[in-house]
């Protein structure tokens, strides 16, 4: 069994008398990169500020790296880097002078960390230019460096992506998979354009209303969200019926009362429609889909799990 990086059990953050989060359940292990989904408001901010320590939960109970006592996360949460609500630094001061005053912070001696992280994040020829002059993708590149000084076990990024142009999307991307393969640095970053996410994360949690609706690895989501026929009837339970005589290997689901989902399916469209049709289905539309993520977390909500 992998390790356990962190694990939140039954936890609730309660404001005044809204349950931001509600009675949630989650675990990383080592190794992961994190996709955490959710639309805003979902509670992944609050998630990730309760992680760091930033906030304390209200009710229920975190582990950090083994560390389950209270009195003891602190010790902890000094292995974690993060990027919350957007990198912080003085705009006035170069990205070398930026992580030698998080240097001194962590009262690290070894100086050659600096130019060691302007060069992991692609910062080496920026290093003399003042960070108020930087582009966006530059800022959210240096905010990652300066969570990087005390070389953490587990990165925290909240939305880095958010502004981006493509460049800096891919840009950062990249960094953060050699982050996770050359360093073995866990991450755990959340995102609202979740086809980023798709091709970075290995494992996902998915959160609404507080409450975490599933954790799947990357590999049973890719199978979860293989493409699909999409029919839409006038008799369910006959369509259902004839499709599972046709497919009995096929996973078949009724989805509302007027359409029926076929998954697995790569055969002839055209050879389904025939057959309902010989059987009296009253197929009114039949569609190849595709389960986007942006999809298959809408499924998760509108499921109410």
């Amino acid at each position: 069994m992998a390790d356990k990086i962190f694990v939140a059990g039954k936890v609730v953050k309660r404001y005044k008398r809204t349950n931001v989060l509600n009675k949630l359940d989650m675990k990383i292990c080592k190794g992961d990169i994190y996709g955490f989904v959710g639309r805003n408001g979902a509670g992944k901010t609050t998630l990730m500020r309760i992680l760091t320590g930033r906030v304390r939960q209200t009710d229920g109970e975190i582990e950090i790296f083994g560390e389950k006592n209270p009195a003891k996360l602190y010790i902890q949460r000094k292995n974690i880097g993060a990027v919350i609500e957007g990198p912080a630094f003085y705009s006035n001061m170069t990205a070398k002078d930026n992580l030698e005053s998080v240097r001194l912070q962590y009262g690290i001696k070894d100086k050659g960390c600096i130019n060691e992280l302007l060069k992991i994040t692609g910062l080496e020829d920026a290093g003399s230019k003042k960070a108020g002059h930087f582009s966006l993708g530059m800022k959210q590149r240096l905010g990652i460096a300066m969570a990087l000084v005390g070389r953490p076990g587990l990165l925290v990024l909240d939305e880095p992506i958010n502004g981006l142009d493509p460049e800096g999307i891919l840009q950062l991307r990249e960094l953060l998979k050699r982050l996770n393969k050359e360093q073995g640095i866990t991450i755990l970053i959340s995102s609202h354009i979740l086809s980023e996410l798709d091709q970075l994360a290995t494992c996902y949690g998915f959160i609404n209303k507080g409450k975490i609706l599933e954790q799947v690895t990357s590999e049973e989501l890719m199978a979860k969200c293989k493409p699909y026929l999409s029919i839409r009837t006038g008799n369910v339970q006959n369509t259902a019926a004839v499709l599972k005589r046709m497919f009995p290997d096929n996973r078949i689901e009724t989805v509302s009362d007027s359409r029926v989902n076929l998954y697995d399916f790569t055969g002839s469209t055209k050879e389904v429609v025939k057959e309902l049709v010989l059987n009296e289905a009253d197929v009114k539309e039949i569609k190849a889909e595709g389960a986007s993520l942006e999809r298959y977390y809408m499924s998760l909500v509108n499921k109410g799990k």
